[in-house]
């Protein structure tokens, strides 16, 4: 499944930054700000993984990194959380867990959220969703639900990221279609440019 491996590949590489914990304003009311608590409820028992990264402790790994990748400090930099929560081996029911994402997908929708990747492939599920800023300039929260046999992950990035920002992710991750986006977005204006 390419598309989920993507994704859960862009996870690892958020997961690589050094961690340490620390507090940080509550940022439930942010427009990007997604409450996976029905997932976590469906998946039971305690996440294999959980990582929460918060205002201040983001703000301390941009620090770490400024001097030595100021690409990935100035992405990091634009970030107020970080959650990402991974079940493994649970035995929950996938198509349970596949009903709650759909109704989770519902809700964000219903609130402007965009989806930009829905994958089925039998019991194989991703959803990914941009809440988009008014001008549609940033995007204020990143939404990502993986299910399959087995195996549940939830990520919510909130914070104010440009096209630019996901593709200075996408050259370090090696992602292709973050990659491309600010080049398409250039290719774009040059056209208008030369009309």
């Amino acid at each position: 499944m390419n598309k989920s491996k993507l994704f859960l590949g862009l996870i690892v590489g958020i997961l690589s930054l050094p961690v340490v914990f620390a507090a940080s304003d509550d940022l439930t009311n942010h427009p990007g700000f997604v409450d996976f608590t029905s997932l976590a409820a469906v998946a039971g028992g305690e996440p294999t993984v959980e990582v929460s990264l918060k205002e201040p402790l983001l703000a301390m790994i941009t620090n770490i990194l400024r001097n030595n990748d100021e690409e990935a400090a100035d992405f990091i930099s634009k970030l107020l959380r970080v959650n990402v929560q991974v079940y493994e081996n649970t035995g929950f029911d996938a198509l349970l867990m596949a009903q709650n994402m759909s109704n989770i997908a519902r809700d964000l929708e219903a609130e402007e959220w965009e989806r930009v990747v829905r994958v089925r492939e039998g019991n194989n599920h991703v959803d990914v969703y941009f809440k988009l800023s008014g001008g549609a300039d940033l995007i204020h929260g990143i939404a990502i639900m993986v299910t399959e046999p087995g195996q549940a992950v939830m990520v919510n990035i909130v914070g104010d990221i440009s096209a630019t920002d996901l593709s200075t992710l996408g050259r370090r991750f090696d992602i292709d279609e973050l990659a491309n986006l600010d080049y398409q977005d250039q290719d774009a204006d040059d056209d208008v440019s030369n009309d």
